[in-house]
This record gives C-alpha cells, structure tokens and sequence, in this order.
C-alpha cells in the first residue's frame, strides 16, 4: 500500500478532476488504509487517466481510488485517498476524470 495523499475531500460534482475537489492534507493519525476510498463506474474503460487510477477491484471500472502525488522530498509515487466521507459526488469526478461516465457509487473500503 502507498501513503494516503487526500483526506476529507468534498467535491461539488462538476470538476473535472479530483484534484480540484476540496480536500485537507493527511496526517499518520487521520486516516487508515481501512478507510481507503472506492468507486464503481459504469461505462467501458477508455485510458483517459494520468493522475488517478483503480486498483484491486473485481473489474477494470471499480476499485480502491489511487492518485499521483508528489512525497515530501518531491518523488512523485502513487498513492491513496482516505475515504471518510467519500460519496456518490467525489466518485462521479472520480469516473469522470477515469473517462468511465457517471459513478454507480462511492464506497469506503478497507483493504
């Protein structure tokens, strides 16, 4: 698992990229990988990402939502995002910047 890069992120459902949300920075004590943020879209894979994937999920439009971050000596590496109060609007940016349409749901998973 990577670290976790976004905490409490609150998007409006219009951006189109995660990374325009509102989100806190995390910190060791806010969140745990059991609270990593999911999603489920619903229409085919295009290979639109450059910032964000999915990962360990049962098919290629569902899974634990991973970004690209930069770490504190400025290595970009993937990593998570904590899924308190992750829902439906911060999994419909999430598909969309996926290039997979609307979100089916948001989800917290543990891992």
């Amino acid at each position: 698992m990577g670290p976790i890069y976004m905490n409490e992120v609150k998007c409006f459902g219009l951006e189109k990229s995660i990374w325009n949300c509102p989100f806190k920075n995390i910190t060791s004590e806010d969140c745990q990988h059991m609270e990593d943020a999911g999603i489920r879209c619903n229409i085919p894979y295009m290979g639109l990402e450059n910032s964000i994937r999915l990962t360990g999920g049962r098919t290629r439009y569902e899974g634990r939502v991973e970004v690209l971050g930069s770490d504190s000596n400025g290595t970009q590496r993937w990593g998570l995002i904590c899924g308190e109060s992750w829902s439906t609007k911060e999994a419909i940016v999430a598909c969309r910047q996926l290039g997979l349409g609307y979100a089916n749901q948001g989800l917290q998973v543990g891992y």
